[in-house]
């Protein structure tokens, strides 16, 4: 399910968070699964919309200005959030976790990453049926009172 822009980044906000204290706390990474499938979803839904967006004739024909500069700020955001768990891990984690983590959440975002391409793909699939099958029926409807105008006008 893909989300909005403003709902990732309060959920990569809040994972970041749940991530940090954990590791502070003293916990290993195996027991923090969810945030950090919560952390690569968002991030994954953030960049697949911006990367959407980016390539909609809707924004390259409106330019798209604010929504690019709100785009740039969420993206330095993260790289804040990214960093400040980095140090965080640094100062309070074991050796070799914020690799672990960022192999585990690189993993995590691609699988959600494909998901979001595939329901984009169904989603466009089913526009393009019901665009033909409306096409067929109001063409063919027209083409049918057409002829019978046709008939009664001969």
């Amino acid at each position: 399910m893909m989300i909005d822009p403003i709902t990732a980044f309060s959920a990569v906000s809040a994972a970041s968070g749940a991530i940090s204290s954990a590791i502070k706390a003293g916990k290993d990474l195996h027991s923090l699964s969810g945030p950090i499938k919560k952390y690569a979803a968002a991030e994954a839904a953030l960049n697949f919309g911006a990367q959407r967006k980016k390539n909609s004739i809707f924004s390259k024909m409106t330019g798209a200005e604010q929504a690019g500069i709100d785009e740039f700020f969420r993206k330095q955001e993260v790289e804040n959030l990214r960093s400040e768990l980095r140090t965080i891990f640094m100062l309070h984690g074991k050796r070799g976790q914020w690799e672990a983590l960022q192999a585990e959440i690189a993993r995590q975002r691609q699988m959600q990453k494909d998901a979001l391409e595939h329901q984009a793909k169904q989603r466009e699939r089913l526009l393009a049926i019901i665009t033909v099958l409306g096409l067929l029926v109001f063409g063919g409807g027209g083409i049918f009172y057409w002829v019978a105008w046709m008939k009664d006008w001969l």
